[in-house]
């Protein structure tokens, strides 16, 4: 089952960073609301951090001046269910701004409440998950505007690059987060690199063991035949009396030393024999 990343203060990041302006208040707090659930002006959430943000953020936008409210957050628990977080809203703020140009604010604020990281056993992503035909136009403009290579699927923006999942991030504001992916990244490929080095070497092994087992039953069934080549005799002693040696250290041994190939050479030519020797012996006996 996919887990969301833990990378460490991800969401500590998210949750406390500042706003650098009203405007950019704004958009944030739009983005949050576009991805939560909502019937008329009241919203719903499964995170508390989403509520949590929108209370931080609240204070310092347009709408705190405009509407003199403070939305009203309530907890809804209900049996086997996730706890919920209801809040309320003024009517009015359900008019979203159109211009999204360069509004990294408002797809920060959709991805704390619509998105998240993850890190499934093999690769990463970053996704954002919409509803609604409104908020997916919306979310397609933004997106476009970024630049970043996102793939787009029914409801889902994912974005699977590494390059653009920093470049998210850091305009997002989270450049702790980002520096914290990239080296969770980097120390998952060299991870998967040593395992991939560890197995190759393992199967070496284990290659090696088996044909040396052969090698051994072979060359003692061999020595048991009469009138066998001297030279094939000395390299079926050679591997019986050195079962672990590689075919190179057999090499070494021989007087005088021979390469791997030429080993090689000689035990395929100690096969080759025992296997003439079979055929005849068949053919007497049919």
């Amino acid at each position: 089952m996919e887990k969301e990343l833990r990378l460490g203060k991800l969401w500590d990041e998210w949750l406390t960073a500042e706003s650098s302006s009203r405007t950019q208040a704004d958009f944030e707090v739009c983005g949050l609301l576009t991805g939560m659930r909502h019937a008329g002006n009241i919203f719903h959430t499964n995170r508390l951090r989403t509520a949590r943000r929108l209370m931080r953020l609240w204070p310092f936008t347009s709408y705190y001046e405009k509407f003199n409210f403070t939305p009203a957050i309530s907890l809804i628990t209900q049996k086997n269910h996730k706890p919920r977080v209801k809040i309320t809203l003024p009517e009015k703020i359900l008019k979203f701004p159109k211009n999204l140009r360069g509004s990294w604010a408002w797809l920060k604020g959709l991805w704390g409440s619509a998105g998240g990281l993850y890190f499934p056993k093999t690769g990463y992503y970053l996704t954002l998950i919409i509803s609604g035909e409104k908020n997916f136009e919306l979310t397609s403009k933004a997106t476009e505007l970024t630049g970043l290579s996102w793939n787009v699927r029914k409801n889902e923006f994912t974005l699977r690059n590494h390059d653009d999942i920093m470049t998210f991030l850091c305009n997002a504001g989270m450049s702790v987060s980002a520096l914290k992916f990239d080296e969770t990244v980097m120390m998952r490929l060299i991870k998967n690199r040593a395992n991939v080095v560890s197995n190759y070497e393992a199967a070496n092994i284990a290659r090696s063991v088996k044909a040396a087992r052969e090698q051994l039953v072979m060359a003692e069934k061999f020595l048991s035949l009469k009138n066998i080549p001297a030279k094939l005799k000395e390299i079926a002693e050679l591997r019986i009396n050195n079962p672990h040696d590689t075919l190179e250290e057999l090499g070494e041994k021989l007087n005088p030393p021979v390469k791997k190939s030429t080993v090689k050479y000689y035990l395929n030519k100690i096969k080759n024999f025992m296997e003439i020797e079979k055929n005849e012996e068949l053919g007497v006996r049919s």
